[in-house]
C-alpha cells in the first residue's frame, strides 16, 4: 500500500520562496509560483519521473511522453531488457511494455530546510505476471537551492535478484552482430523538449556534443545558451565506471548508458547498487565547477 501525506511548506530563502505542495502521485516545488520540478509516482503509471523539471532562472529542460517516443518521460529510470523482455519501449496505443516497472511502497518526506525525499520499493515483472524476477530499494532526494540558485538530485538504487539470475541487455551496439545505431541506452535518462535543443553537451574530457556519444566520462554537462545548465555525474563506486554515455543532440537525450558496452548479469539472492547525482544550476557550469562537485559526491552518496 502507498503511504503519503499531505502537507504545504513554504520557507523564505536566500533567493526567495519556495513551496513544496503534496498530492497523492505527486509532490512538486515552486519558486515564485512558477514550477521548479514535479516528482510523479502513480502505481498506475509505473516508473516514477520527473517533469517539469527547471532551473531556477526558469530554464525548462523535460520533455514529457514526445511523440517520437511517447515512453520517454522527463527524468526516469528503465532497464531496457530484463531476462529478454523490454521494459523500455511501450505500446502506443495501451501505453503499456512487455514488462513492468511496479511501484509497491512509497515513504515521502518532506524537512523543515525544504529537502524532499522519496523512498520507494518496486518489483519488475513481465506484464500481467506475477513472476516477480527483481525487486529495488530507490532513494530521490531533491535539495533546496543554495545561494547561487543550484539544487541536487541524489538518486541511489539497489537491486536485487530473486531465486533467479537477472539479465540486464540493451539493443545491441554497432560492431555487434545484429548491431543498431541506436543501440546500448538504459537506466537513468534525461529526455529534453525542443526549446532547449541549442543547448552544448560537454563531458570531463572535454569532448562536445556528438563527440560525447558512446565515450566514457565521469560526468557531462548540458548547457543552454544564455540558460541554465544540468550536470549529471556518474558515481565512482557504480560497476563500469566511468560510464559510457548515450546521447543524442537532436532530441536531446543523454544517459550515462551503464550497460552500454555489454550486458550484466546479477546473479540469485545477489545485488547491485547504482547511485547518481545531476546538479541543475541557473547558469552555466565551467569545467573546473563540474569538478569541485564531481569531488562532493564521493562522501555526500
Amino acid at each position: 500500500m502507498i503511504r503519503t501525506t499531505f502537507i504545504l511548506l513554504a520557507v523564505s530563502s536566500a533567493l526567495a520562496e519556495i513551496e513544496i505542495k503534496e498530492a497523492e502521485h505527486s509532490a512538486t516545488a515552486t519558486l515564485n509560483k512558477k514550477i521548479l520540478w514535479s516528482y510523479h509516482h502513480n502505481p498506475a503509471e509505473g516508473k516514477p519521473y520527473f517533469h517539469p523539471l527547471a532551473s531556477t532562472d526558469g530554464t525548462m529542460f523535460t520533455d514529457l511522453r514526445p511523440a517520437d517516443h511517447p515512453w520517454h518521460r522527463g527524468l526516469w529510470f528503465s532497464w531496457k531488457y530484463i531476462n529478454g523482455v523490454n521494459y523500455w519501449e511501450e505500446d502506443r496505443k495501451t501505453g503499456k511494455s512487455q514488462g513492468e516497472t511496479r511501484i509497491i511502497a512509497l515513504k515521502r518526506t518532506i524537512s523543515q530546510d525544504q529537502q524532499a525525499n522519496f523512498d520507494l520499493e518496486l518489483a519488475y515483472a513481465p506484464d500481467k505476471s506475477d513472476a516477480v524476477v527483481m525487486r529495488e530499494s530507490r532513494s530521490v532526494k531533491v535539495s533546496p537551492p543554495d545561494d547561487n540558485g543550484r539544487y541536487c538530485i541524489d538518486w541511489s538504487s539497489t537491486f536485487q535478484a530473486l531465486d533467479k539470475d537477472v539479465i540486464l541487455d540493451r539493443t545491441p551496439i554497432p560492431g555487434e552482430p545484429d548491431g543498431q545505431s541506436w543501440g546500448g541506452y538504459a537506466g537513468l535518462s534525461l529526455r529534453m523538449n525542443q526549446s532547449v535543443k541549442d543547448g552544448v553537451f560537454l563531458n570531463n574530457n572535454g569532448l562536445r556534443d556528438n563527440e560525447t556519444n558512446r565515450k566514457p566520462a565521469r560526468w557531462m554537462i548540458f548547457d543552454v545558451p544564455e540558460g541554465g545548465s544540468i550536470l549529471f555525474m556518474d558515481h565512482p563506486s557504480n560497476f563500469n565506471y566511468p560510464s559510457t554515455w548515450y546521447t543524442i543532440k537532436n532530441m536531446p537525450f543523454f544517459t550515462p548508458a551503464v550497460v552500454h558496452d555489454a550486458l550484466h548479469t546479477i546473479k540469485a539472492g545477489e545485488s547491485l547498487r547504482l547511485k547518481y547525482r545531476l546538479v541543475v544550476a541557473p547558469r552555466s557550469l565551467t569545467s573546473d565547477a563540474a569538478e569541485k562537485e564531481f569531488n562532493k559526491i564521493r562522501k555526500d552518496i
